[in-house]
């Protein structure tokens, strides 16, 4: 977006690099919580700012002081404030809400924050790439307001509405490395946390099987084993339900097989190898082939670039069309070649593995190609000792930088998924799909890797039942 002025041109910040940068500067118009919030710790916070015109932007934190922090957020910018007053009327006679000064306001953020991140549970990632900075910055200047987490200091994971059987896995496969076995209560959504006496609390009451969500629980091993397997025969047919009750097996089944030492172990081996920074922009100019300064790269050929990317997966006809034009007006950036390569894949080109060979060699230091190139590698079978650079680690594919771009980070976990499920170590596997959750993907690309490891995950499965 940009408007004239005096013959140059100026470019105005998007709202999310405005926020980053000069939310700040502008005065506190009020801050809204729900009243309930203290009693139930689930708290639905607004902090709003004005404007010089007199508009709004506000963002909203959904906080979790039992156990998950930061859970969701997201924002209006520059909007009138009878639009801004519009979102509590939407809520008016279901939920009542009171102003609190901003001092409350930021300590229950950072309290939730805090209390999450002891536990290894990170915030929602629009926080730290953008909402964070709707807040004052967390120093002595802000009085320090105690506000309670947990219960008796204590995580409580309480299972809401939208989580699956894989996401409560997995944040109970965290606070059992994190804080313990019997040191959290888990509760699922029917289940009310005032049954349970501050006073009477014992962490030895809970035991990790009297919550277990496995609707197979009381199935025998070779019982489960004689179904998966049964399902398995006629995978391709399989419908949808029948689908989800295969995964479901395989889960249970996998549960029972894995070392959990070893678990943890690959655990926390993936996640100090594979837990890295993600940029703020998300088409910096690595991603399309060069170093930053090499060449100058317009924002529309980005834009172009993003798109097409997007494009390929859903409509390949039109994104090969598109590409075409972008190829020309693109000069020979590498970049057109990452693309060119996924449209192949998509349309099962016989080309594919010829051109990713020529175009590897071409631009051996553009890493989403030689991610691709080396992650097929892997998939056929070849000995990573054989992979030029093994051992692999950030600076292998990323030399000199600090930080990665959202579809960079995918193609460097596919390539990891791949290297690390080779061979039937279940308890890698296992480790990999538990570590998936604690990085900050988005929910298209985390299905995708989640998906791709449950296939691999049910093919060692029945190779190991086989035997």
């Amino acid at each position: 977006m940009a408007k004239k002025n005096r013959g140059k041109v100026v470019r105005m910040l998007s709202p999310e690099n405005y926020i980053r940068q000069k939310a700040r500067t502008l005065p506190v118009y009020e801050c809204i919580v729900n009243s309930d919030w203290e009693d139930s710790r689930l708290v639905q916070l607004s902090i709003a700012r004005q404007h010089t015109n007199g508009n709004i932007t506000v963002v909203f934190y959904l906080v979790d002081l039992l156990c998950l922090g930061i859970k969701d957020t997201h924002f209006m910018f520059n909007v009138s404030k009878s639009e801004y007053r519009e979102q509590f009327e939407k809520h008016d006679g279901q939920m009542s809400f009171q102003p609190i000064n901003y001092e409350l306001a930021h300590n229950i953020v950072y309290a939730g924050l805090e209390f999450a991140e002891d536990y290894g549970i990170k915030p929602h990632k629009d926080f730290t790439s953008t909402t964070r900075f709707m807040l004052e910055e967390d120093t002595e200047d802000i009085d320090l307001i105690d506000i309670e987490c947990g219960r008796n200091g204590v995580p409580v994971y309480m299972r809401g509405f939208f989580d699956d059987d894989a996401t409560v896995q997995r944040t109970l496969a965290q606070l059992e490395r994190t804080a313990g076995p019997g040191n959290y209560i888990f509760l699922n959504d029917d289940e009310d946390l005032d049954e349970f006496d501050d006073d009477e609390y014992d962490n030895d009451e809970f035991d990790d099987e009297e919550y277990d969500d496995d609707e197979f629980g009381r199935m025998s091993f070779d019982e489960k084993r004689e179904k998966f397997l049964g399902l398995c025969t006629h995978i391709d047919e399989l419908d949808k339900d029948n689908s989800v009750i295969l995964m479901k097996l395989a889960n249970s089944l996998v549960d029972e097989l894995i070392d959990v030492d070893l678990h943890n172990k690959y655990y926390d081996e993936f996640y100090e190898k594979l837990n890295v920074n993600i940029s703020e922009d998300p088409l910096e100019d690595y991603v399309l082939g060069i170093t930053p300064g090499e060449r100058i790269i317009f924002d529309e050929m980005k834009k172009r670039f993003l798109h097409i990317y997007q494009l390929i997966p859903n409509d390949p006809d039109q994104a090969g069309a598109e590409l075409k034009k972008f190829e020309k007006d693109s000069q020979g950036l590498p970049g057109t070649y990452f693309l060119e390569l996924l449209l192949l894949q998509k349309q099962g080109s016989r080309n594919f593995s010829k051109r990713l060979k020529e175009y590897a060699l071409k631009y051996p230091a553009y890493p989403l190609i030689r991610l691709i190139y080396e992650t097929g590698q892997v998939i056929e079978g070849k000995e990573p000792s054989e992979i030029l650079d093994y051992p692999f680690s950030f600076e292998t594919f990323f030399p000199g930088r600090k930080t990665i771009s959202e579809i960079e980070q995918v193609y460097f976990l596919t390539f990891h998924l791949f290297l690390a499920t080779r061979g039937d170590d279940l308890n890698k596997t296992e480790a990999f799909d538990s570590v998936l959750g604690e990085f900050d993907l988005s929910e298209k690309d985390y299905e995708i890797l989640a998906s791709l490891n449950m296939i691999i995950k049910i093919n060692q499965l029945v190779n190991f039942l086989t035997r």
